[in-house]
């Protein structure tokens, strides 16, 4: 397993790509400092990760960050695997409040005793795990969840995630800049505004401002995959002067 690597196992966004699984969606496993940390097990993440030869028994993190089902509908499915039934419990699950609190959690009661600790990520928090920090930083405004911008420190790299929500003024301030790798919820090739996810000219302010060494657009609706995702990508590298990669289902991107 490579350290200091993603490996996107689904990019899908939006419910007609994911829930026909025209794309697949089983979120991002990321290995940083040779922490592996699941993000955003949505439908299918549990078969993605052994199809891709990782194994949930490995896994020393998730993180959610939103309770909307494409960002965490194995949840309960990966857990169950990674905890051997919650003999074995995971180390953290770092979320918004409402994945694991409230009425209506995602992560079902009988499986709380499988997490060792929960995090809790909120606007301008930080939770130490082993020698890295997840970072909650710019609040975004998704519909009917909390969501935070979510970044991963270690003492030598920085891992920005950009996950779903209206784009606003507000997330040009509070990410990190010159992180070593910057991930985008690119939804959508242009602004919609009935629809709480970014476009392709949100992710360009976004990049010209932060200037991260390197950027991957994911999480792509059907009007993104008509327009052709690595036509876009490249597009946006020419503008920022920086690489920015088109994620497909299976790449994984060293930084």
């Amino acid at each position: 397993m490579l350290k200091n690597s993603i490996t996107f196992l689904g990019t899908g966004g939006g419910r007609v790509v994911v829930f026909r699984q025209i794309r697949h969606s089983g979120g991002m496993w990321l290995n940083l400092e040779g922490i592996n940390i699941l993000i955003d097990p949505g439908p299918g993440s549990l078969v993605r990760i052994f199809e891709h030869g990782f194994d949930t028994r490995n896994l020393d993190v998730i993180v959610v960050s939103h309770r909307h089902l494409d960002h965490s509908s194995d949840l309960n499915a990966v857990v169950e695997s990674a905890t051997e039934s919650t003999k074995k419990p995971l180390n953290l699950l770092a979320s918004p409040e409402d994945v694991i609190e409230g009425d209506d959690p995602i992560l079902l009661r009988y499986l709380r005793k499988g997490i060792g600790e929960f995090g809790i990520i909120r606007e301008n928090t930080e939770i130490n795990y082993r020698d890295i920090k997840i970072v909650g930083t710019v609040r975004h405004i998704h519909e009917g969840a909390q969501t935070y911008g979510i970044e991963f420190h270690s003492q030598e790299k920085k891992v920005v995630y950009v996950p779903c929500g209206r784009f606003y003024e507000g997330m040009l301030e509070g990410y990190s800049e010159n992180a070593d790798l910057m991930i985008f919820n690119t939804t959508f090739p242009a602004p919609v505004e009935k629809y709480y996810h970014l476009s392709v000219d949100d992710v360009e302010q976004m990049l010209l401002r932060y200037r991260p060494k390197k950027a991957v657009i994911t999480h792509f609706s059907i009007p993104m995959l008509k327009s052709d995702p690595e036509k876009i990508a490249a597009r946006l590298s020419r503008k920022a002067d920086l690489p920015v990669i088109a994620a497909y289902d299976g790449l994984r991107v060293e930084f």
